[in-house]
């Protein structure tokens, strides 16, 4: 089993995809292991790049003037994601939500997005079950003493970072698997838990979405 840890930077109006970033990783030797990595630009359809998200990812509209579009860059990923079982892994839903709806939009297959697991819940679960807090990924690497690598806000650097999370965790995860079918079910369902600080709900895009179910 595959365990695909991955993460979306996304445009600010209408959360278009505009970057992917993944890490692969499989049990070795009892150990859970980097084994390589994906990473693409994506140029958005229907939706601008604003200063906003080039100050906070550092992606220009020169990465994606010449990017592949959603369709070419998700063929990508699934060709390098492979036949081999696998869990799509990331932290938060919004991820989820944004290929979903990208691929509805582009008319292209959801069948693949299977398996889904939120990081962020199991992580917050753990340290702070009983207050229903979200941890944002920094807070998270914070808490477990890690240190941030790379650039944040950028994919493969948020996703290196959610796997090392993930490492340390792993053990006490029960990972689920579940049909695409249930993943659109699922796509507007509440959450269980909340952004804890205004900043992390202001980083992402549809965090707001939780005090609609309050």
């Amino acid at each position: 089993m595959q365990y695909i840890v991955y993460d979306l930077e996304m445009t600010n109006r209408l959360s278009e995809i505009i970057e992917i970033g993944a890490i692969r990783m499989k049990v070795v030797n009892g150990e859970l292991m980097h084994l390589d990595t994906f990473q693409s630009f994506v140029q958005p359809k229907m939706d601008k790049l604003n200063t906003r998200i080039t100050n906070l990812t550092g992606i220009t509209k020169k990465d994606l003037i010449s990017a592949p579009s959603y369709t070419e860059a998700i063929e990508s990923f699934r060709a390098w994601i492979g036949l081999e079982d696998y869990y799509l892994c990331s932290w938060g839903p919004e991820d989820k939500w944004a290929l979903i709806t990208d691929s509805t939009f582009h008319q292209t297959d959801i069948e693949w997005i299977i398996n889904h697991n939120d990081l962020q819940f199991h992580f917050s679960m753990l340290h702070d079950s009983g207050k229903g807090f979200r941890y944002g990924l920094s807070r998270a690497l914070q808490a477990l003493e890690l240190s941030y690598v790379g650039s944040k806000h950028r994919a493969l650097d948020d996703a290196i970072n959610t796997a090392k999370i993930l490492q340390k965790i792993f053990s006490n995860v029960e990972f689920t698997m579940n049909p695409a079918s249930y993943m659109e079910s699922k796509l507007f369902e509440p959450e269980k838990l909340v952004y804890k600080t205004k900043a992390e709900e202001e980083i992402s895009p549809f965090a707001s979405l939780s005090k609609l179910f309050n």
